[in-house]
């Protein structure tokens, strides 16, 4: 709305093509709604003939349904006019453009509504946004002695996530953000904090974060190799600086941890101070950096990232006795480059990694990644080669195929080789995942 069109909670604002601002006070608000009388028309600002509403149907309509859908069938040939209304938590502006004899778009406000239905504005400068993903899987995956074990799954595929972002006055923002992860499959099961964080974000000066949530560095470095996975693991080769071989990279990047984030026109940069522990007697902190550079130029994105570890990170380990939360950090540093390209519907992915150890060996990964999309289907496959010194060297291979049956609902078929001997964690995973 222009300058001119000042307004209140109560008031409707009504602006012809070619008359100055008309001021209409409708009322007070009562229960969080403003009083409309019935017999409040804005048929005067219409040429003789035409369509008319009364605010009251315009009400019941708009306000009492949550939003503004196809009123275009009730104006025709209306001169451009603003209605402006507030109401409860929630801002509505929709703005008419009609021809003669013919109603064209209506332009729709979201009216605080985003993308997802999950997400909505508290108030005008205050978002809050709820995304919950749902899934099972059947899966076979192989033990260190080569048996095949097979079972149903929900467990690492499902969340519920709460975000909320306040921006005051001076365009500071203020995030809080809540994960929990769940297993819908079993039966009166255990919901785990997952990734949380709460911080600010400051214009021009970036975002300083706390909390537990998966580093920068391992978003687009580490886990480059598997951005078309959807199931737990079946999808995934070799993370760089895993705990384990064959899993992923969680706690040696992705732990307690405050972040430092800013973006530059093209370049971004991200610095993760992981907190953790030089010793098991928790008297000596000790912290590692994790410092990731992106930058993208075109459809082609690069990031570099470089690590420092804590010889103890922070990790949930099956008790509730806070000084049993730490894993053993089997690696003192690692740092690696990634690079993607978007063709159209095909996405290329590129990786290399080199970890150090404690003993002072040096893991070395590199591969790629390539998904393309036919119509509702996606097609991923993913090739790597690990060397973890002497004869412990693998080639590595995952692939899958995913088809989307309505918006955010997705089967998927994933399976993957790591080469290692006996098949350990080779798996196969076939499933279905909701988000909404």
């Amino acid at each position: 709305m222009g300058a001119a069109s000042l307004w209140t909670a109560c008031d409707l604002l009504v602006k012809p093509a070619d008359a100055s601002t008309t001021h209409h006070p409708l009322g007070t608000l009562h229960s969080g709604l403003p009083l409309f009388p019935d017999h409040m028309f804005i048929a005067p600002y219409w040429r003789e003939g035409e369509v008319c509403m009364t605010v009251r149907q315009l009400q019941r309509h708009a306000i009492f349904m949550g939003k503004f859908t196809q009123l275009c069938d009730f104006f025709t040939r209306l001169r451009p006019v603003t209605l402006t209304c507030n109401v409860a938590f929630y801002n509505f502006s929709l703005e008419f453009f009609m021809m003669k004899k013919t109603a064209i778009a209506l332009g729709l406000a979201a009216m605080g509504f985003g993308a997802q239905a999950a997400e909505w504005m508290v108030t005008p400068d205050h978002k809050f946004e709820v995304n919950v993903d749902v899934g099972a899987y059947y899966q076979q995956i192989k033990s260190s002695t080569g048996q095949t074990t097979s079972t149903l799954l929900g467990s690492g595929i499902n969340q519920i996530q709460f975000k909320s972002t306040k921006t005051l006055d001076n365009g500071v923002k203020i995030i809080g953000q809540v994960e929990l992860d769940y297993d819908p499959i079993v039966d009166n099961s255990y919901a785990l904090t997952d990734d949380t964080k709460v911080g600010v974000d400051i214009p021009v000066w970036g975002r300083l974060t706390a909390g537990q949530w998966d580093s920068f560095m391992e978003d687009n470095v580490n886990e480059a190799l598997g951005f078309w996975g959807i199931g737990d693991i079946a999808a995934f080769v070799d993370e760089p600086l895993a705990y384990v071989k064959g899993s992923s990279s969680r706690g040696s990047v992705d732990s307690k941890h405050i972040q430092y984030y800013n973006k530059y026109e093209n370049f971004e940069l991200a610095i993760d101070l992981n907190v953790g522990w030089a010793d098991l007697t928790y008297a000596t902190p000790m912290y590692g950096v994790a410092t990731t550079v992106g930058y993208k130029l075109g459809d082609l994105q690069m990031y570099f990232a470089s690590a420092t570890l804590p010889a103890y990170y922070s990790d949930y380990a099956g008790t509730s006795n806070a000084n049993t939360l730490y894993r053993t950090n089997a690696y003192t540093n690692g740092s690696g480059f990634t690079a993607n390209y978007t063709m159209g519907n095909t996405k290329v992915a590129g990786m290399i990694f080199q970890a150090q150890l404690l003993s002072g060996a040096m893991y070395n990964l590199g591969g790629f990644a390539v998904q393309q999309t036919i119509d509702a289907w996606k097609l991923g496959f993913t090739m790597q080669n690990v060397n973890y010194g002497g004869t412990d060297q693998y080639s590595q291979f995952g692939v899958g195929a995913n088809y989307t049956l309505a918006k955010n609902a997705t089967v998927f078929l994933e399976a993957k080789s790591l080469g290692v001997s006996n098949g350990y964690n080779d798996a196969i995973e076939f499933g279905m995942k909701y988000t909404f």
